[in-house]
């Protein structure tokens, strides 16, 4: 049995339960391509008596494993290492609620007692309406047409034109840059991206079958000179790019830059794909790259950002000569989006509750982005007054996996460079501290009081964890 599962789980106790400790000691086992794709696990009862630890901590952890690709489990046949999806996320950010961590691991909104009211007040006018056909919808594969208006009025307000037939609607952002990539690359098919991104375009690299290579990046996002040199020496056949508060750096591309980009795609023919997920929290709209050039480009955002963290409503704008092609991508894909979700969108844009909802948005990040500035202002590489994240510089007396699980003792998780590092990237010595966290405005301060302390002391001489 690996030694390096048995060290985890007998020296995990007190900061991570031990089957987490399991699952992120098989999942780098995996990435390293220590246990190769195909081979088979060893069975669980075998696992646990050689581990010491129960039958039931072990199948939590292959649970874990498979939830997230990186394992199937087949009956009768035991659970084989999965072809490499994407990177652990489970190493790297809480995928469940703790509630005695501090999680400054998730991009989420602020949450407020004006979310809650508005969401009961849009259930309590459902229960009162006698027809509801989005809730029996079943045919309109882009959206009801009312649906895909609402998503070009809520698109205009962000500076991007579009029309209802060349806009569908998806179940957010992700759902969107999957169609959007879907239609347009295949495998093999070389496509870049900022050497940080997202790690849902990382991942989507291994189940699409495409070459993803990363971009230079400087402090306003992609370098346009890199971007060219890379078209003129091989085919490019699209850029995924998030011009507006990057995940994880936070970089606003300035309308220069996105001018620029939009002209060196366009000279070699290298089809955009916009992220703009984070576009209405900017107190100033931008100029979408994808509005320079319509026929090139696809627009995706959705409104899990800025209006309501469960509201994976999104919105797609296509060229015109692959608006067929995604809605088909749609129809196999998930069939339609949640018509439900739709509803409430469409309805919160059309009575103004989307809009007031990001404007106390806007004024909660600010007011916790001033306290993250005022403690760890001389830390902050990348930040926004109105981003959900801010991108820090770790001490150069720490190394960052060492300084996150000191920090993890400490019951506050953050997030590590790793999952958002394209292939063949230097891994930047930063970590990304997500705002959003659902705890008082005292206990936020208090916590990032603590991350100050941890950054300046000293790591122990010998790290036991």
């Amino acid at each position: 049995m690996n030694q390096r599962w048995r060290e985890a789980v007998q020296t995990g106790q007190g900061v991570q339960s031990k089957y987490k400790q399991l699952v992120k000691a098989i999942a780098s086992d995996i990435e390293s391509a220590a246990l190769p794709s195909g081979m088979r696990l060893p069975p669980q009862r075998e696992v646990a008596a050689d581990l010491k630890i129960s039958v039931q901590t072990v199948t939590n952890a292959y649970k874990e494993l498979e939830r997230h690709g990186l394992i199937r489990c087949e009956v009768g046949r035991g659970s084989f290492v999965s072809a490499r999806v994407t990177e652990a996320m489970s190493s790297y950010m809480l995928d469940k609620d703790e509630r005695s961590v501090v999680d400054f691991s998730i991009a989420r909104i602020v949450h407020t007692r004006e979310h809650d009211a508005m969401w009961r007040k849009v259930c309590a006018s459902f229960s009162t309406i006698e027809e509801q056909p989005w809730i029996r919808a079943c045919r309109p594969i882009a959206g009801f047409e009312h649906h895909r208006q609402a998503g070009v009025a809520w698109l205009a307000a962000l500076n991007m034109p579009a029309r209802a037939d060349t806009l569908l609607v998806t179940n957010g952002a992700a759902h969107g840059i999957f169609l959007a990539l879907a239609s347009v690359v295949g495998p093999g098919d070389t496509v870049l991206c900022e050497s940080l991104t997202d790690h849902g375009v990382i991942g989507l690299a291994n189940v699409l079958g495409f070459t993803l290579k990363g971009l230079d990046i400087d402090e306003h996002g992609i370098r346009p000179d890199h971007f060219e040199e890379i078209c003129n020496s091989e085919r490019v056949s699209a850029l995924v790019c998030t011009p507006t508060l990057n995940n994880p750096t936070v970089a606003l591309m300035p309308d220069s830059r996105r001018r620029a980009i939009a002209r060196i795609a366009e000279r070699y023919g290298v089809n955009v794909i916009e992220d703009d997920v984070h576009g209405a929290l900017p107190a100033k709209a931008q100029t979408p790259i994808a509005s320079l050039i319509p026929e090139l480009a696809f627009y995706c955002t959705s409104m899990t950002k800025s209006v309501l963290s469960g509201l994976r409503t999104g919105y797609l704008a296509m060229p015109r000569r692959l608006a067929l092609r995604a809605e088909s991508i749609l129809r196999v894909s998930s069939w339609m989006a949640s018509a439900p979700m739709a509803e409430i969108a469409t309805r919160w844009i059309m009575d103004g509750t989307a809009q007031r909802l990001v404007a106390i948005q806007r004024e909660r990040l600010a007011a916790r982005q001033t306290v993250v500035r005022e403690v760890l202002g001389a830390y902050v590489l990348g930040g926004h007054p109105h981003a959900l994240s801010v991108w820090l510089r770790v001490p150069d007396n720490w190394q960052v996996d060492l300084i996150t699980r000191e920090l993890r003792r400490r019951r506050i998780a953050l997030t590590l460079p790793d999952p958002f590092v394209v292939h063949g990237a230097r891994k930047p010595k930063a970590v990304r501290l997500c705002v959003g966290a659902e705890i008082s405005d005292s206990s936020f301060k208090a916590a990032v009081e603590t991350i100050r302390e941890v950054f300046e002391q000293y790591p122990h001489v010998h790290d036991f964890s």
